[in-house]
This record gives structure tokens, sequence and C-alpha cells, in this order.
């Protein structure tokens, strides 16, 4: 029964004649209008729990509307910054988001990214960074798809209604359906079940799907999906010089069949992008960088870094060729960490830095606070 739309009048003509009959009642059946109370209030709570039982399975509010007014195009330059040595990578991701915020609407993500490349070379580094670009509020969902090996973890991902012991959110749905504005990073996605690979279909293709322990719809509508996959270099480096349209159909034959990826699966992505091994000159660029940041924690600017400083740490970098940069800041900090305690005892706030003895780093020139340059 509903009142909507009724006359106030109304209204109040069956409250007055219900307490008037309540009244009655109660003069003549004490005891049976504390039942009709109590009768009254378990009736109330069940409302209340009906009611927020059909609302617990609804999405969160998405505005596609604010969405489609985003402007991601301006932050290409902020992201090849963070990313050095990937130029290409970023823009193929930058243009392609920026395409999917102006199509933003229900039952599609805004972007979907396969990083194809060797250990080190940016790719969680680049869906992170564009997370904080696109959502700074939000953390982005990183999860690590090697932990999910066997055909039970869909459950883990999804959620499981606990048919066998206690109800569990999933990792991917419960994230989503608590705050949709999200960058979900798969890393390592070719290391998970195909089971797992399968359950992702309706979130990729979709745009949504229900969290099966909680009820709760996960909307994908605002989410950007960036996996991570180390198989199928070799193949991808051959297709260098294709044409656009000809590189989606060679790509997706080559991680078929040398990462193991279904055809149907690797459709749901709105872009395979191979980022490679960086050169050495970015290596470098990326030395100075860490430096920079890890002087300036200390309060110490660094002004000049010596062109032997920088060829000696790329050179240390020992397990470059299997790690790329990932060990790159272990290396800075072993040649780098005497002089800057040094330095950070002494007072010093702006130094130039160069190669001394036992290829550790030198001081060229340093200033104290309140003192002159010293040569």
């Amino acid at each position: 029964m509903t009142m909507v739309g009724t006359h106030p009048l109304l209204l109040a003509l069956v409250v007055l004649s219900l307490g008037v009959t309540l009244a009655a009642i109660g003069q003549a059946h004490p005891v049976a209008l504390t039942w009709l109370g109590a009768i009254a209030a378990v009736g109330a709570v069940a409302r209340v729990v009906l009611i927020l039982d059909r609302r617990r399975g609804a999405p969160r509010s998405i505005d596609h509307a604010a969405l489609r007014r985003i402007d991601f195009s301006g932050r290409k330059a902020w992201l090849k910054e963070q990313v050095r040595g990937q130029d290409a990578a970023v823009g193929t991701v930058v243009d392609t988001l920026q395409r999917g915020l102006q199509l933003a609407q229900s039952g599609r993500s805004l972007g979907s990214f396969l990083l194809v490349g060797p250990t080190g070379t940016g790719k969680t580094f680049l869906a992170t960074a564009v997370a904080h670009a696109l959502w700074p509020q939000r953390e982005p969902v990183v999860l690590n798809m090697n932990q999910y090996k066997s055909p039970a973890d869909v459950s883990a991902f999804m959620g499981s209604p606990g048919a066998d012991g206690p109800a569990t959110e999933g990792t991917l749905t419960g994230a989503i359906a608590a705050d949709p504005r999200r960058v979900v990073v798969l890393d390592e996605i070719d290391k998970c079940h195909p089971d797992v690979l399968h359950a992702l279909l309706d979130a990729l293709d979709g745009g949504r799907c229900r969290d099966k322990a909680t009820g709760k719809t996960a909307d994908f509508s605002a989410c950007v999906f960036f996996a991570t996959c180390n198989a199928g270099v070799e193949g991808l480096r051959t297709l260098a010089d294709a044409e656009p349209k000809a590189y989606v159909a060679a790509a997706r034959d080559v991680l078929s069949r040398e990462a193991g990826f279904e055809k149907s699966f690797l459709a749901r992505f709105s872009e395979i992008v191979l980022m490679d091994s960086l050169r050495p000159i970015h290596i470098a660029e990326i030395a100075c960088l860490l430096i920079e940041k890890q002087w300036g924690d200390a309060g110490i600017q660094v002004d000049y870094l010596a062109p032997e400083l920088l060829a000696e740490i790329v050179k240390s970098n020992e397990e470059f060729s299997q790690y790329g940069v990932r060990q790159l800041a272990h290396c800075v900090r072993r040649m780098t960490d005497g002089m800057l305690d040094t330095a950070r005892r002494t007072g010093l706030r702006r130094v130039d830095l160069g190669l001394g003895p036992a290829a550790k780093a030198a001081l060229l020139r340093a200033k104290s606070s309140g003192s002159a340059a010293a040569p």
C-alpha cells in the first residue's frame, strides 16, 4: 500500500481514525493494545530490513556526464615526465583513455589496456601514474594475479557466497562496489588461472558484475583496466612496422600463441601496448630523478650531476638486462648514501656531484646554509 499523491486532509482523517480506534481498544482490552504495538514494531523493522536488502545490491551512482567533461589529454606531458623512455606507450594510453571518457556511459569501462614488456620497463608504474592523474584522491586497485592460480581463486576474486565457510567479499568486485571511480591494475595477468580470466570477461565487456558474497553490483563504467604481461615480447617486436589495423589482429595472434591467452579474452582490451626495454640514456634520466628525489627528501638540492657518475650508475646496475630499472634505486643508494650522510651531517644545502674513488659519488662543490659555495 502507498500513500504517495494522497491529499493531506485524507491522511489526517486516516491517522485520526486510527488513533481513536486504538484508544478504544486500549480502554477495553489493554493487553491487546500491547500486542498490537509489538506487532507494529516488528512490521516496521521488517519493512526497513526489506528496503535495505533491496538497496544493498544497487551500484554506486556514477555521473557519466561529468566523466565526459574530463580533459585527460592535458596530463600527457606530465605522464611522459614520470614514465621515461615510453613516450609512444604513454601517448597511446592517454589518447585512447580520452576517447573513452568522451564516450562514458553505463555498460562499458573507460578503457582497458594490456601492457606487454620485459620486467622493469615501467608497466605497473604507468598504470599507477594514470591512476594518480585521473583519480588523485583514490588509490588504484592493484591485484597480483600470480596469487590466483587455481579455479577456486575465482571466489576470492569475485566473492564467495560462503557455502562451505564464511562469505568473503571479492578483492575486485568488493573494491569497485565500494568506490567505482578507480584504476584497476591486474599485475602479471599471464600467471593466473584461465578460470579467473573467464570471470573477468563480464567486467571488461559488460561493465558490471555482482559480488557473490554481498550481492552488491560492481559498476565498472568509471574504471580503467590495466593488465601487465611479460610473455609475447619477442613476437610483438616483429610487429613494430605493422599498420595499426593489421597490428591488432597480429598482436592477438602473438599473445594467443606465446602467452596462451584466448583471443576472445584479448578482444576485450582497447589496446595491446608493447613497453620494450629502456635505452641507457633513459636509465640515466631515471637515475637523475632518483638522486634528485633522494637528496631532496634530505633537504639538499643537487645542482649538477657529472656524466661520469651517471655512466657508472648505469654500468653498475648489474641486473639491468634481467630486471630493467627495478634494481636501479638500490644501485643509486649504494653509490650515494655515504656522501648523502656526510652532506646532511655537515649542513649542506646545495651540491654538485661527481664520480670519486671506488666508484662512489663525490662532492665537486657544496654550499651550506648561509655560506658561500665551496670549490
